[in-house]
């Protein structure tokens, strides 16, 4: 009898759908297409940052300042898909809202940065500022 229980639970397990299946909006909301230039704003940074290009740097972080600005009002799915917000969804939110002053503040030293070593440094606060966001408020979408 014990030696079925293990065959049955580990089946079981294998064909369950999983219960944290992301939402069906997931990665399909104007939050998600600003975070997505914003990742490609990062890269070509560091792009920019490896050829030494600073004006660059600078014209690609006042680009991803207007993301950051248009991203900052926008609710993540991860808090609510609903307009109105209970107590809880607006004390995540007004977090949320803090994280993204504190990405809007990086950001702004990167494109004032005149330099290699300031402009790494604001790299590391922005990479800083998206680790703890992400992990707070990024859904894991299925794609």
């Amino acid at each position: 009898m014990k030696k079925m229980i293990v065959p049955v639970v580990l089946s079981a397990l294998a064909f369950s759908t999983p219960s944290y299946a992301s939402h069906p909006m997931c990665g399909k909301t104007e939050l998600a297409d600003l975070m997505g230039d914003m990742k490609g704003s990062m890269k070509a940074v560091k792009k920019a940052v490896k050829s030494g290009d600073i004006e660059k740097v600078s014209m690609i972080a006042n680009e991803l300042m207007t993301a950051v600005n248009q991203s900052t009002d926008l609710v993540p799915l991860a808090i609510s898909d609903q307009k109105t917000l209970t107590a809880k969804q607006q004390a995540d939110f007004k977090k949320y809202q803090k994280g993204m002053e504190y990405l809007k503040s990086a950001v702004s030293e990167l494109a004032q940065a005149k330099d290699l070593p300031a402009i790494k440094s604001a790299l590391g606060k922005i990479g800083k500022a998206s680790k703890k966001g992400h992990k707070a408020f990024k859904m894991d979408c299925d794609d």
